[in-house]
């Protein structure tokens, strides 16, 4: 049986019809059945007559199946590579450093394992810390479970709203907050309770 071939630019087969068209006009002889899932292992025999023959090669073929893997898992391994790279950056950053890169850390979605010290984005625009391990649920919202989450606020806002701290994000000296209408200053290190819970912690802002 005639067929028409396409040649690439390295000699290898590319291509095979039963038709000449503008791509494939090498005409070949072949006999048995065609494989075209296994094209790559496909090359043309001219004999001592001139006649190009299409003759399968199945070394050809296994040898174009392992570039292919081995290409694969390189590029696997490349991406890989990158995205530890990518974590090891978002994760190495201090809190406010990650505020400003905040697109790029995951969604707080229910059913996931989360580690301490894991920021993520939850709802719109809210920035979170996770302060212990655990799985997450939809009943301990990160921004109503601070035993689990502590939210990392904008630098931007210089009073932002007290909030209930655990863990390892308690309030510092110095740290600025709003609580019920009025601003206050924390006198001390190491203080995860209110202006009315602890007052001595906090100086009150009249001016």
């Amino acid at each position: 049986m005639k067929i028409y071939v396409q040649i690439g630019d390295d000699g290898s087969v590319t291509a095979f019809s039963t038709c000449s068209t503008a791509d494939v006009q090498v005409d070949a002889e072949v006999t048995g059945p065609l494989h075209p899932e296994k094209i790559s292992g496909y090359k043309l025999e001219p004999d001592n007559t001139g006649v190009n023959h299409l003759v399968f090669d199945e070394e050809q073929y296994k040898a174009h199946i392992k570039q292919e893997q081995e290409a694969a898992a390189l590029a696997e391994a490349e991406n890989r590579l990158a995205e530890v790279s990518r974590d090891a950056m978002l994760d190495g950053v201090d809190d406010d450093t990650a505020l400003t890169m905040a697109p790029l850390y995951p969604e707080w979605q229910t059913g996931q394992n989360y580690k301490t010290g894991q920021r993520l984005r939850f709802g719109d625009g809210g920035f979170v810390k996770v302060l212990q391990d655990h799985k997450s649920q939809a009943d301990w919202l990160p921004d109503a479970t601070p035993s689990l989450y502590a939210v990392i606020a904008n630098p931007a806002i210089e009073w932002p709203e007290w909030e209930q701290r655990y863990g390892e994000n308690p309030y510092m000296a110095g740290d600025k907050v709003t609580f019920e209408g009025e601003r206050y200053i924390c006198k001390r290190d190491n203080v995860s309770h209110s202006p009315a819970e602890l007052p001595e912690a906090w100086e009150k802002v009249t001016d």
